[in-house]
């Protein structure tokens, strides 16, 4: 869903404009600098590594390191996106679309909390297929960044599209027959199972990105330079769903799977601030502009906030291990999870509009400030 081209056209001359006032890139292939992209978006599968040797490691550890990082990265990506609305320039082109940005993102809120009561496991599936699609469409979309910065056809867009989307879909698969998640109970096959149907599905994994890493180095060859930004990011997000194949316990695995997708998250945020907010006397009496003077207060308020949205998953967590909790307060408990569902699927559905870059509105107010903040 996105707001009416036709409706939209009466600003798009002057965010145009603003565009084309926007300072000029030095050629890079980078979106931002080495260091920037090495630790945000091309080393962004890390975090999700580091857990999945936690959890292999220190088994009795999986589940705290699991909250601890949902309360860190998790959360406070889902939060982050609220930031977008005290931009004085977004919300003026919000509030000429109030139903794409609020009453839809409110409905969703209320949709989720009463899924969430009436069917519990149906709310779950959805949660988990709504997370999957906004995590791989966030890899295909970075992805496409650095294929513009490398000039690439749009054969070779639709080739590192269709391999991420694959990896998606088979890791996703693989999970969804081990964990049994469309039953919203325990695992459908056994261990030996599991380790046995794990080695070809990493095999394919493995072939798409041997497919890429080809394609990349053969055109590097006859070019005479190497895309190595595309090739790595391209491969993170072939292989982000990994963690699935190795870890036995779905709420670690499905956290390791997407520890990367909140670290570009962040990257991404954190780059728009920088490039847009700080020392921009056009925002010094705005709410961003305010924060964007104290990056201490800004954390301080999102990891706030993500501890008070972590209390909202707190009860069904304590319920999932009394089941004379659940049987008590059956209602608050899915109540209370609802709206911890909800305020993710509101970010999903608003990520979807804030991100569109095909409109001109959302390329001035976003899309010019992924670059190197040195640039300023």
């Amino acid at each position: 869903m996105s707001p009416p081209t036709a409706r939209a056209s009466a600003s798009r001359n002057l965010s145009t404009a603003s565009v084309a006032a926007a300072p000029a890139l030095q050629p890079t292939w980078w979106i931002a600098n080495r260091s920037w992209d090495t630790t945000f978006f091309l080393g962004s599968l890390a975090t999700g590594v580091l857990l999945t040797v936690i959890a292999l490691a220190a088994p009795s550890l999986a589940i705290p390191a699991t909250i601890v990082a949902g309360i860190l990265l998790a959360n406070t990506h889902n939060l982050v996106t609220g930031f977008f609305f005290l931009d004085p320039e977004n919300l003026a082109y919000y509030r000429k679309f109030p139903h794409y940005y609020f009453t839809v993102p409110l409905a969703l809120l209320g949709a989720a909390m009463g899924i969430t009561v009436a069917a519990p496991v149906l709310a779950f599936i959805l949660h988990v297929f709504f997370t999957n699609w906004h995590v791989i469409r966030q890899s295909v979309g970075i992805q496409k960044l650095y294929l513009g910065r490398a000039k690439t056809s749009d054969t070779d867009r639709n080739l590192d599209a269709t391999l991420i989307y694959a990896g998606g879909v088979i890791l996703n698969a693989f999970a969804l027959w081990k964990f049994g998640v469309l039953s919203g109970t325990s695992p459908l096959a056994t261990v030996e199972t599991h380790a046995a149907v794990a080695f070809p599905t990493g095999g394919a994994v493995a072939l798409l990105g041997a497919v890429l890493a080809a394609r990349v180095l053969w055109l590097g060859w006859r070019a005479g330079r190497v895309a190595w930004q595309r090739l790595g990011f391209g491969l993170t997000g072939i292989a982000m769903y990994s963690p699935y194949l190795v870890l036995d316990n779905f709420a670690c695995a499905f956290m390791a799977c997407l520890l990367p997708h909140y670290m570009q998250y962040h990257g991404i945020f954190w780059l728009v601030g920088q490039n847009k907010y700080t020392g921009n006397p056009r925002y010094a009496d705005s709410w961003v502009g305010r924060l964007a003077k104290d990056f201490r207060v800004w954390i301080g308020l999102v990891l706030l906030a993500a501890c008070a949205m972590a209390l909202l998953r707190a009860p069904h967590f304590l319920a999932e291990k009394s089941p004379a909790l659940l049987a008590a307060y059956r209602t608050p408990v899915f109540l209370t999870l609802g709206a911890f569902y909800g305020l993710g699927w509101m970010h999903f559905y608003l990520d979807g509009l804030l991100f569109r870059f095909r409109y001109p509105e959302v390329r001035a107010a976003i899309l010019r400030y992924l670059r190197d903040p040195r640039l300023r």
